[in-house]
C-alpha cells in the first residue's frame, strides 16, 4: 500500500530503464501491500487494527530518515521554540500514525455501513453550511490534509449537501481509480485537478452545490502568498477566485481524529472579508483568511496535520530556498 507518493527524479537517457524498473518494483511492492492490508483489516479486530496502525506508523517512521527530517524541518519551521525536539518528533510520530489509521478506515470504507460513518463523526457547526447554501449561489468548501479528510467529505454528503471533491491525479493508474472509487461509492462526486475544471465546478456552484477544495498545500509561482506560521508561503487561489467572481460562500471544513474510527468534524463560519473592488487584493485577502483558518486548527492539533508536504517550498521574488533553509 502506498502511503507516500514516491516521485521519479529526470533521469539520464543512461538511467532511464533502470529508473522505469525501479518504478515497476516499488509500484507492484505497493500493490501486494495493499492487498495484504485488504484482507487483514477485514478480519482484524477493531482494537487490533487500532494498534497495528501505531506499529506500521512507527516502523515507516524509523525507516523514511528523508521525509522524517522533511517533517522535522517543517515542524521546527513553523513552531521554532515553542517545543523541544523530543515534543516535535513526537509530533512528526504521531502524524505518520495518524496518516496509517486514515488508510486503514479508507480501504475498510466498502464495510462502512451509513449508520457506521454517522456514528464515527460527530459535527459541529452543521448550521454553517446550511445557512452558507441558503444564498444559494453554492459553496467552496475549503479544508485541508487533516485528519481523515476522505471521511469528511462524505459525512457532508450524508448531512444532505451535494459534495464533488476536487483531486489530484496519483501516478500509479491503479491506485488512482481505486482512490476515485472508493471517494464516489457513497455519493462524493470526483473532479481530476490538472483537468480543464472550472466550468464544471462553475455549473456545480451555479445548482448551489458544495465543491471540496484541499488548499493548504504549495501552490508553486501561479499561487498568492500569504502569511502562514509567521512566514510567507504561496497558496492556491481557487477558493478565493470562485467567491470574488460568482459570489458563492467559503467555508472552511475539517476534521480532527478522537480514536480509531472516531472523530469530530468542524463547519467553521463562512470567509467574510471586506470587498475592496479590487479582483487582486480580494483574492489575496481571502487567500490568507482561510489559510489563517488553517494555521489555527493546525496549531490546536498539530499531530493531526500532513506535516511531509514541502509546504514552505516556493519563496517570494528574490527570497532564495537558501534562505530559508541557511544550514
Amino acid at each position: 500500500m502506498c502511503f507516500y507518493v514516491h516521485k521519479i527524479c529526470p533521469v539520464t537517457a543512461n538511467d532511464r530503464n533502470d529508473a522505469g524498473n525501479e518504478a515497476q518494483v516499488k509500484q507492484r511492492i505497493s500493490h501486494i501491500l495493499l492487498f495484504v492490508f485488504y484482507i487483514l483489516l477485514r478480519v482484524l479486530p477493531v482494537i487490533t487494527q487500532d494498534r497495528l496502525a501505531d506499529s506500521v506508523g512507527r516502523l515507516f517512521y524509523k525507516l523514511d530518515k528523508k521525509h522524517q527530517k522533511i517533517m522535522y524541518d517543517n515542524l521546527k519551521r513553523a513552531f521554532k521554540e515553542e517545543y523541544s525536539d523530543e515534543k516535535l518528533n513526537e509530533i512528526a510520530l504521531q502524524s505518520i500514525q495518524d496518516l496509517v489509521k486514515t488508510a486503514f478506515e479508507f480501504i475498510r470504507f466498502p464495510l462502512y455501513k451509513e449508520e457506521d460513518l454517522i456514528r464515527m463523526v460527530e459535527i459541529e457547526g452543521a448550521e454553517n453550511m446550511v445557512n452558507a447554501r441558503r444564498e444559494g449561489k453554492g459553496v467552496v468548501a475549503v479544508s485541508s490534509h487533516f485528519g481523515n479528510w476522505e471521511l469528511l467529505a462524505w459525512r457532508i454528503v450524508q448531512l444532505g449537501h451535494p459534495l464533488t471533491a476536487v483531486g489530484r491525479e496519483q501516478e500509479d493508474g491503479f491506485i488512482n481509480n481505486l482512490i476515485v472509487q472508493m471517494r464516489t461509492s457513497k455519493g462524493t462526486g470526483h473532479i481530476p485537478r490538472g483537468v480543464p475544471m472550472f466550468q464544471h465546478i462553475n455549473e456545480l456552484l451555479a445548482k448551489n452545490e458544495v465543491v471540496g477544495l484541499v488548499s493548504d498545500q504549495n501552490a508553486g509561482t501561479r499561487g498568492v502568498f500569504v502569511d502562514f506560521f509567521d512566514t510567507t508561503v504561496s497558496a492556491f487561489k481557487g477558493p478565493a477566485l470562485f467567491a470574488v467572481r460568482t459570489g458563492c460562500k467559503v467555508v472552511p471544513v475539517f476534521i480532527v481524529r478522537e480514536g480509531y474510527e472516531k472523530h469530530r468534524a468542524f463547519f467553521m463560519p463562512a470567509i467574510e472579508i471586506q470587498k475592496s473592488g479590487d479582483v487582486g487584493k480580494d483574492i489575496r485577502n481571502y487567500c490568507q483568511a482561510y489559510t489563517k483558518v488553517i494555521e489555527d486548527f493546525v496549531r490546536e492539533y498539530p499531530t493531526q496535520w500532513f506535516w511531509i508536504h514541502k509546504r514552505w517550498k516556493t519563496r517570494p521574488p528574490g527570497e532564495s530556498t537558501e534562505e530559508m533553509n541557511p544550514s
